[in-house]
């Protein structure tokens, strides 16, 4: 702007009434005393923009020798400042509560989690009444190839073959179900198909297996202290029954899912006392198969997302009582589906509740794997001393009988109390780190580390298992009187191997693959995105305010120069 446009400003008409017919002055006396200055009160500048009021303002004189600086002050009008103020303290406010919320807690997760409690008719609860998930059944069988020759004395030891495996996929179904405050209560149903084209084996393979039925009967009759009387009936029965051998010859599908047995239809009355039978035909899987009978109840994360999906209730009773602790009587566990996201810390173990094992089994953080996406996740390991006897983990003392205080070998572990009394026990797939003596009973056993694995891949935020297996081994141990001479030739406590089951995850469907991706990077990059914006909100707002406030201090908006009068010139312009 040109330094001389001041100068050249001439004052514009007045805006304050005259005084006795003339303009009203206001008279500045430098600061020296020497000399005045004479302006108008009600003077404005003319097309000087923004001095608006200028004239009604204070004015401050500063002077260099005859030249003196006439400084008009004037500040912006209140409405215009007071809305500017208003919205930008609303901007610093709501931005620095952002910040906050999106720096420091996860707002977008617990949004997320809380969309995961199972709730009546949910989105959540859909997912979980029939999971898109179908797990893989692999199911390997030790063909007993010699124990017709072991029987008659010409060879010593049983040799085994495994085949399979046969695989089965598995639709689950949550059936029965009620809701009782942050409470649920259901049964499953399961339906397994046979997968001919990744089994290796027909459905209708024949197989030298051990009688289960047989085994078991005999083993209940000694249990309850029969008396010869008894047990001589009952030897004297076996005979006629349709399988009356130690050993039976099945096809696969009839001694996984059921076929009719004798012995099983005359043990009826006994089985049923106590609600202990729980099927019409006898099968090693027949009852998983359809609706279990067994009725969990969970905790949905209502009111607590740190109990999601932890069972609470198995038929009825919050703990069981087989075992000689309160630790391992202790049901609560998930059913390793779902965990709380809260329990997914590097060093807390978790546990998983198993029905046909009477206890739940620990897992435990081994480390960080990669998925399809780039997806992490944490994969919990059962540790391999679970099995093991007290000698070897002490923590396994309760689960020996209490009675007696009987241990079984290394590396099995007795399931009786689950089998409606039948001599069952389990351990890893082939006896891997059991006891030696069982693998040198029997030919044919070989230990592979990778077929023991058991393991759970949990997305670390969601809680969700996304992959996983578990090996287990079923056994059946020989328990016998000199009474029963069709297992005359067993030895007494010879643990004999049945099946090893695997369990596991393969393929995720699409609808969980994309609500895990947008679960891990969606929720990531609108997180990371909201924090960026409300903390550069936060900064400028703050700026901002900073400065509306530093311009609500008058300055200067125009400055007039003039000459200072003489003493004498003064005394002209008053006479």
């Amino acid at each position: 702007m040109d330094p001389n446009y001041y100068e050249k400003t001439v004052p514009s008409s007045p805006m304050l009434a005259e005084e006795n017919g003339e303009p009203k002055m206001v008279v500045i006396t430098p600061r020296n005393g020497v000399g005045k200055v004479l302006i108008r009160e009600d003077t404005i500048l003319a097309n000087l923009h923004g001095c608006a009021g200028c004239g009604r303002a204070t004015f401050a004189c500063g002077g260099v020798k005859n030249q003196w600086s006439v400084l008009c002050w004037g500040k912006q009008p209140e409405k215009k400042y007071y809305c500017l103020l208003l919205l930008i303290s609303t901007t610093f406010v709501l931005s620095m509560i952002g910040t906050i919320f999106f720096c420091f807690t996860n707002t977008i997760n617990d949004a997320i989690l809380s969309s995961m409690v199972i709730r009546n008719n949910s989105l959540a609860y859909k997912i979980w009444r029939r999971p898109d998930v179908q797990p893989l059944m692999k199911v390997h069988l030790f063909n007993y190839t010699n124990w017709e020759k072991v029987r008659d004395g010409l060879e010593k030891k049983l040799h085994v073959e495994e085949v399979g495996p046969y695989v089965y996929s598995q639709q689950l179904e949550r059936v029965n179900i009620e809701f009782n405050g942050d409470k649920l209560s259901f049964q499953e149903r399961n339906h397994f198909q046979f997968l001919a084209d990744k089994s290796n084996g027909a459905h209708f393979d024949q197989v030298n297996v051990p009688n289960l039925p047989l085994l078991g009967v005999i083993s209940k009759a000694l249990s309850m202290n029969l008396n010869t009387l008894g047990q001589f009936t009952l030897s004297s029965a076996i005979p006629w029954a349709n399988h009356p051998n130690a050993f039976v010859k099945l096809p696969v599908h009839r001694f996984l899912w059921g076929y009719d047995d004798t012995i099983i239809d005359s043990a009826k009355p006994l089985l049923s006392i106590g609600g202990q039978l729980k099927f019409d035909k006898f099968g090693l899987l027949v009852t998983k198969n359809g609706t279990v009978s067994e009725r969990f109840t969970i905790n949905t994360g209502e009111y607590n997302k740190d109990k999601m999906n932890i069972i609470e209730q198995f038929d009825g009773r919050d703990s069981l009582s087989f075992w000689g602790s309160e630790e391992c009587n202790s049901i609560e566990a998930s059913d390793g589906s779902i965990f709380p996201p809260s329990q997914l810390d590097k060093n807390t173990t978790l546990h998983v509740f198993y029905p046909n094992l009477c206890r739940r089994l620990p897992f435990k953080y081994e480390k960080t794997v990669e998925i399809a996406d780039g997806i992490e996740l944490y994969r919990y390991r059962m540790p391999l001393d679970v099995f093991d006897d007290p000698a070897h983990n002490p923590e396994n003392q309760c689960y020996c009988e209490i009675d007696t205080a009987t241990c079984p070998p290394r590396g099995i572990i007795n399931v009786t109390d689950c089998t409606m009394g039948a001599p069952a026990l389990v351990s890893f797939p082939h006896f891997y780190l059991a006891d030696p003596s069982l693998r040198e009973a029997i030919t044919g056993l070989k230990p592979d580390p990778l077929k023991h694995d058991s393991f759970l891949d949990l997305h670390p935020t969601l809680g969700i298992a996304l992959s996983g297996k578990s090996s287990i081994q079923i056994n059946i141990q020989v328990k016998k009187s000199d009474l029963f001479s069709t297992v005359k030739f067993l030895d007494q406590g010879l643990i004999l191997p049945v099946a090893w089951i695997e369990m596991g995850v393969e393929e995720l469907p699409e609808g969980l693959r994309s609500l895990v991706y947008h679960g891990t990077y969606s929720t990531a990059a609108a997180q990371l995105g909201l924090t960026v914006i409300c903390v550069i909100a936060f900064i400028g707002s703050g700026i901002c305010l900073l400065c509306t406030f530093a311009r609500r201090k008058q300055k200067p908006c125009a400055t007039l120069k003039v000459k200072i009068p003489t003493e004498t010139e003064l005394k002209n312009q008053t006479s």
